[in-house]
């Protein structure tokens, strides 16, 4: 009953992703390397499908690894999150619009540009 619950929030835990980058499809492939690698355990009697099933283990790993590499050598900021990457656009914006470094709070700029942004009801002041 508690291997239940433990595998119940797990389940629920697993979509709740808080950090959205250009890696996360590949980070949730882990789960297919452990699938693999508990039918390289069930097939450790047989030779070739144990090493073939570890085969499988090892290719999302080695996947994630060289789209991990590749983003890091082209395109860093996709490894980024996406709030940082938002923050970034943000503050370019307020850099195009004439602002300097010393003039820009970023605290404060973004929180207005978000409040802006945000869908205004009926009859509601801007």
């Amino acid at each position: 009953m508690i291997l239940d619950k433990v595998v119940r929030r797990a389940l629920s835990r697993a979509g709740v992703v808080r950090v959205r980058s250009a890696l996360n499809p590949f980070l949730w492939s882990v789960v297919w390397s452990i699938v693999f690698g508990v039918f390289a355990i069930v097939f450790r009697d047989d030779a070739l499908a144990k090493y073939f099933c570890l085969v499988l283990a090892a290719l999302p790993e080695l996947a994630a690894l060289a789209v991990g590499v590749g983003f890091a050598v082209k395109d860093p900021d996709r490894l980024q999150s996406e709030e940082f990457v938002l923050r970034k656009q943000t503050l370019k914006v307020v850099y195009r619009r004439g602002a300097t470094a010393e003039q820009v709070n970023a605290a404060k700029d973004i929180g207005v540009i978000e409040r802006l942004s945000k869908p205004r009801r009926k009859g509601e002041d801007p």
